[in-house]
C-alpha cells in the first residue's frame, strides 16, 4: 500500500475547490492506497466553496488526514475541520473572523438582501462545524464569527487545547527516506 500526501496551498475558490476534490478523488480511486494526508495551508476565501468542501470530505468512503502545515484561516477552516483526523506543525496557526462578502458591480437591493441572508447562513454552518468539531464553546464561537473587533488567532498549542488538532508534528521530522510515500499537488 502507498501512503499519499496531498499539499494545497492557496485561496478556497472555485477553481481550487475543484482542483481539491477531484485530486481527492483520483488519489482515492487507486488500486494501491493506504491512507492519504492533505498538506493543507489557505488563507480561506468562498464561504460556498468551503462548505462544499467540508462536506464533501466529510462523505468521503474513507478516512482523510488533514496536516496544517502554515495558516488555515476564515473559510479555510471549516475545510479543515473536515479532516477525520486533524494535526498540524509546531508553527502552524488558525484565524477566526467575522465573514464578510465584496461585490463586483451594481447590485440590486434583491441581490444584497440575497448575499446578506446567505451570508448569514454561512456564518452560522461554519459556526456549527466548528463546535460540533472542536471543544471551543458555542459563546466563544458566536463572539470569534459576529462580535470580535479583531480576529482570534490559535497558535499550534492553542489548536490542540481547542480540539482543532489532536496532535502537533512535524511529518517525517529525522529526515528519513519514507518507503510507499508518494507526494502529490493540487494544480488549478
Amino acid at each position: 500500500m502507498t501512503h499519499y500526501r496531498l499539499a494545497f496551498s492557496g485561496p478556497i475558490n472555485d477553481a481550487s475547490a475543484v482542483a481539491l476534490s477531484s485530486r481527492i478523488a483520483q488519489i482515492f480511486e487507486r488500486a494501491d492506497v493506504g491512507s492519504l494526508c492533505v498538506l493543507f495551508s489557505s488563507e480561506g476565501g468562498s464561504t460556498v466553496q468551503s462548505v462544499s468542501l467540508y462536506n464533501f470530505i466529510r462523505s468521503l468512503p474513507r478516512p482523510l488526514h488533514m496536516h496544517a502545515v502554515g495558516h488555515v484561516g476564515s473559510a479555510a477552516v471549516p475545510v479543515f475541520l473536515a479532516g477525520h483526523k486533524r494535526t498540524c506543525t509546531p508553527f502552524s496557526r488558525f484565524l477566526f473572523h467575522r465573514y464578510d462578502w465584496t461585490f463586483e458591480g451594481a447590485q440590486t437591493l434583491d441581490e444584497i438582501e440575497e448575499a446578506r441572508l446567505r451570508l448569514e447562513n454561512d456564518i452560522e454552518i461554519a459556526r456549527e462545524i466548528a463546535a460540533e468539531r472542536t471543544t471551543i464553546s458555542r459563546c466563544e464561537l458566536n463572539q470569534m464569527y459576529r462580535n470580535a473587533p479583531t480576529p482570534t488567532i490559535y497558535s499550534a498549542d492553542d489548536a490542540k487545547r481547542a480540539g482543532i488538532v489532536a496532535e502537533i508534528l512535524m511529518l517525517n521530522a529525522a529526515g528519513a527516506i519514507e518507503t510507499n510515500t508518494a507526494i502529490w499537488t493540487v494544480g488549478g
